[in-house]
């Protein structure tokens, strides 16, 4: 089962792999936040919202209003990528920082 705790750790993941690249981080977090099973599985998705604080994810889709065509899963979906992003981006700062 997913927790803060465990989607900092895949966020930290996917920043070490983002630096490795070499490519532009910004591009990059939103491939990986987007790739992510837990974005594009509802499953996931819902699992990661109902189990995580999901402040940041909410907070995107506000930003970005709802969906062509709205639905609880596609709602979902958006504030899992939203809060992923989120703390990838956070990690990548952080990363930063220590250099």
């Amino acid at each position: 089962m997913i927790n803060d705790h465990k989607l900092d750790q895949i966020a930290k993941e996917y920043a070490i792999d983002i630096v490795e690249d070499g490519g532009d981080t910004n591009d990059l977090a939103h491939e990986y936040a987007d790739g992510s099973e837990w974005a594009i599985y509802y499953n996931k998705a819902h699992e990661l919202c109902q189990n995580c604080n999901t402040d940041n994810g909410e907070q995107f889709f506000e930003d970005c209003g709802p969906p062509e065509t709205p639905t609880y899963n596609s709602i979902a979906s958006y504030i899992a990528y939203g809060e992923l992003h989120a703390r990838i981006v956070n990690a990548l700062n952080e990363m930063e920082g220590i250099r």
